[in-house]
């Protein structure tokens, strides 16, 4: 999908006393450094830049998650006899920002590949996902979500937290929304309305009867819910396995909903968003795009068609040479799959089928197995990840 995060690693001005062969080979050396840090871009920062300071001290500025990079381009400079200043920021900023973790507080946070309403949606994210906050900017917040994806939301979009507050968050009597949407209400007779709702929202409930849950949103807000359609929180994530069959009904909730580019979430969901929310809803965090989703599982061999698939095996479509995934669905059986394109659908990849699609049955690369087998990061049970 979409490149998220801009990674560069770069001398702007000849700043030291060596030859411009001699700073190609520098900028080559402190690239491979960033480059082996932060292999996707869209997961991590790690960019520098040497400037002429105002005394023509050198200065090196940049934005790192990961400190021991830092040290690592500083030892190279030294070990070349070049002395700089370390202005490298350290993300998350804890110094300008006080409290670096969050709530999403918003039924759906729209997730943005630039600080600004017209750029490019590159994902979302639900209301109670815990979020860390990198670093904020006129009003945006730039955020990395458990699936470790990194992008900009507006401020109002998330209830910041310090590591205090995160874990009293995640030690309460938390639920989770099940329904592909709904409301949350003012009043216990449910007659107004403070939020929406949509799939996998999570809230700490305050007090309970047969049918109505008293709740707090991430930003404090209370509210009132009906009880269906909800699951205690720590029991599910304790309990939830992915099946084939029951991730196949999951699936067929979502027939018909919109596509959206970037979405994922009821509202509109793109292909890799669809499965992501599928998989969520049966506690799995799995990565955000479909270039980064392939790489977890176990390869089936579809050499010979769809006869080694089952049902629950993830799809991906796009180019064989080189090889790329720009489209995903899930195998549901008897030839099928429930993708995102248009809408929710189905298709087939049996020519006699009235829902046959020549198109994507001509580029199919690839399947991925992660049913019944060891999770890693990047497809992980929601109870194993720390966050939650």
């Amino acid at each position: 999908m979409k490149i998220v995060i801009a990674f560069a690693v770069s001398l702007l001005t000849l700043l030291i006393s060596c030859q411009p062969r001699s700073v190609d080979l520098l900028q080559t050396e402190i690239d491979g450094i960033a480059q082996r840090m932060v292999p996707d871009k869209r997961v991590g920062i790690c960019n520098f830049t040497l400037v002429k300071g105002k005394t023509n001290e050198i200065v090196l500025r940049g934005e790192s998650m990961f400190p021991d990079a830092t040290t690592e381009v500083l030892q190279l400079l030294k070990s070349k006899d070049i002395t700089v200043i370390d202005s490298v920021v350290i993300l998350p900023d804890t110094i300008h920002i006080e409290k670096n973790w969050g709530v999403v507080s918003l039924s759906v946070a729209n997730l943005r590949t630039k600080p600004a309403h017209s750029a490019e949606l590159a994902s979302q994210a639900i209301m109670g996902t815990p979020v860390r906050i990198l670093k904020e900017a006129d009003g945006w917040l730039l955020i990395q979500t458990p699936d470790q994806y990194i992008s900009w939301t507006n401020a109002t979009s998330v209830q910041p937290m310090s590591r205090l507050e995160i874990s009293n968050w995640r030690n309460a009597d938390r639920i989770i929304y099940m329904d592909t949407y709904g409301t949350i209400s003012g009043d216990s007779k449910l007659s107004t309305v403070v939020s929406d709702l949509v799939a996998g929202a999570i809230v700490v409930r305050k007090s309970e009867n047969k049918t109505i849950a008293e709740i707090t949103l991430p930003d404090g807000r209370s509210g009132y819910v009906s009880t269906l359609n909800w699951l205690n929180l720590k029991q599910w994530k304790d309990t939830v396995q992915l099946i084939p069959d029951k991730l196949i009904v999951t699936g067929k909730q979502f027939l018909g909903f919109p596509y959206l580019w970037g979405g994922t979430s009821s509202k509109g969901i793109d292909c890799s968003g669809f499965v992501k929310t599928v998989c969520f809803l049966n506690g799995v965090v799995l990565e955000r795009d479909a270039s980064q989703q392939v790489k977890h599982g176990k390869d089936i061999d579809i050499s010979s068609g769809w006869d080694q698939l089952q049902k629950g095996d993830l799809l991906y479509f796009g180019s064989k040479d080189p090889f790329r995934a720009t489209h995903t669905g899930i195998y549901i059986g008897d030839s099928e799959l429930i993708h995102s394109s248009g809408s929710v659908r189905i298709n087939s990849f049996d020519p006699k089928r009235e829902n046959y699609s020549k198109h994507l049955s001509s580029i199919l690369i690839g399947a991925k197995r992660i049913i019944g087998i060891p999770s890693e990061q990047g497809d992980l049970p929601i109870k194993l990840h720390s966050w939650y």
